[in-house]
């Protein structure tokens, strides 16, 4: 547009310039007696621009704006679908697989695993029994998380065993799988979990363990806070209302299941105007247990009375009439009297070498408590179904109850200590108590407890600021 524009002024001052050349020429040829042949000649110059200058203008204009659109066509075309009914017929025939996610039972078996998973295939069952690796299907322990997948006629297609150790942090995994095929396959493999920090404070109110509930604090956990101290030097039930705590624990998952809780990692107990701080250390050598910020653990490590009742009735002596048969020899032992049923504790950590019935100690415990030290538990009345051969145990953890089995004139517990293969008298020896961490375990706990003790920090901080809240608005309340 812009140039035709500037086409179209130029003609129009060549046209006036034309009007002005004739009009002169007219009076001159007034004067002069007419035109001339040069003026003539001029003039038809001058005329032959603008039609010249119209000319270019036409032909500088785009072809396309001087044609005119085509004509457009529409046309239908039926398509034809392939029919996909046989094959939707066929997808919906094939039945929904059924999945179950479930926790094993106490004394659950094989059999009632199955049936609670909705699995019924001897098929599969028969596979099971005839592989040891997965015995711990066979008779799997309370507690364990199982994740299985079955058809609608109860054709196992997938399941799966998690073990997770409550003495260490090791898990692994059982998998019984059917392919396409119907050919079954067992793989045992390690495992890890997903695992997350869970962070709780709280007051205590009228209840200890009541609160601790209120807040969310699972029983397992609870019972963690508990063990972390000896039984007769236990803060947690001695806190009153009022006290604070403060809670960092772990939560397993697996493939996005909750698994159970995990080990309480670290806990702060305001009591009497004082603060109990203190760090689970795996790495102690001893099997781990609970630690403050300077590296003292946190109860004793050898426990010289393994029971809650300490009224000695038989002393260690190296000659004693026997009161039912009469003969004298060595009494290489303490007994202490109890009455029936009291509870009898593992004296440390340690592995359990034998729990049955002896000729003369009746039900007894052997524990082997690491290098050379062994400890003997006889008379009981019965012995925890979780102690057995090779069971771990920890100190103070309960593995029977005072009797009068095998030679007995009365319910009590006859308690040895053997070091160095010597039988000598637990209330006297020097026990084994390293109370405090070597300089290089105690090192290497101050790396792992650094952002344990940060987030108790900010729970702390947390905690002081809503109780600074709360106390605002009850004095708002009081005032008239």
């Amino acid at each position: 547009m812009a140039s035709q524009y500037l086409v179209g002024k130029e003609l129009c001052r060549i046209g006036r310039a034309v009007l002005d050349l004739v009009r002169s020429r007219h009076l001159s040829s007034v004067g002069a007696g007419g035109f001339t042949r040069s003026s003539l000649v001029a003039l038809g110059i001058f005329c032959a621009l603008p039609v010249a200058a119209t000319a270019a203008l036409y032909l500088s204009i785009p072809d396309e704006t001087l044609t005119a659109a085509p004509n457009q066509v529409l046309t239908t075309e039926v398509v034809r679908l392939p029919d996909l009914r046989g094959q939707m017929a066929a997808i919906e025939a094939v039945p929904d697989p059924i999945s179950h996610d479930i926790f094993v039972r106490p004394a659950e078996t094989l059999s009632s695993l199955l049936a609670r998973l909705s699995i019924r295939d001897p098929q599969a069952a028969d596979f099971i029994v005839r592989h040891h690796e997965a015995g711990a299907l066979i008779y799997p322990h309370a507690g364990q998380f199982v994740s299985a997948t079955a058809s609608e006629d109860g054709r196992l297609q997938d399941l799966k065993l998690y073990l997770d150790s409550n003495v260490t942090d090791a898990g692994s995994l059982i998998h019984v799988s059917r392919d396409a095929k119907g050919k079954l396959s067992l793989e045992v493999a390690p495992y890890e979990y997903e695992v997350e920090l869970t962070m709780v404070n709280g007051f205590v109110g009228n209840s200890v363990d009541e609160s601790l509930q209120k807040s969310g604090v699972p029983q397992p956990i609870v019972r963690q806070m508990h063990s972390a101290f000896d039984y007769d030097l236990d803060l947690v039930s001695q806190l009153k209302k009022g006290d604070a705590y403060r809670l960092i624990y772990e939560t397993k998952f697996a493939d996005g299941s909750f698994v159970r809780y995990g080990r309480l990692l670290a806990m702060q107990l305001d009591h009497d105007g004082q603060t109990t701080e203190l760090f689970w250390f795996g790495g102690d050598g001893i099997g781990g247990n609970y630690y403050d910020a300077k590296g003292n653990i946190a109860k004793r490590i050898f426990m010289r009375v393994p029971l809650d009742v300490k009224s000695v009735s038989s002393e260690f002596s190296p000659l004693r009439r026997h009161p039912i048969t009469g003969i004298v020899r060595p009494h290489w032992g303490t007994d202490f009297r109890a009455p029936w049923g009291a509870i009898v504790r593992a004296a440390a950590d340690g592995v359990v070498t034998f729990a049955g019935v002896g000729t003369g100690y009746g039900k007894y415990i052997r524990i082997n408590h690491g290098p050379d030290i062994q400890t003997l538990y006889a008379h009981l009345s019965s012995i925890d179904p979780d102690i057995k051969k090779g069971s771990v145990v920890k100190h103070g953890q309960i593995i029977g109850r005072v009797g009068q089995t095998g030679l007995a004139t009365g319910p009590h517990l006859h308690y040895e200590l053997k070091m160095d293969g010597v039988q000598i008298n637990p209330m006297t020896v020097r026990l084994p108590d390293e109370k405090t961490l070597s300089p290089y375990r105690y090192a290497q706990m101050e790396v792992l407890i650094a952002p344990l003790r940060a987030r108790l920090s900010l729970l702390k901080k947390v905690q002081t600021v809503g109780l600074s809240q709360l106390e605002k608005e009850d004095k708002k309340k009081t005032q008239p």
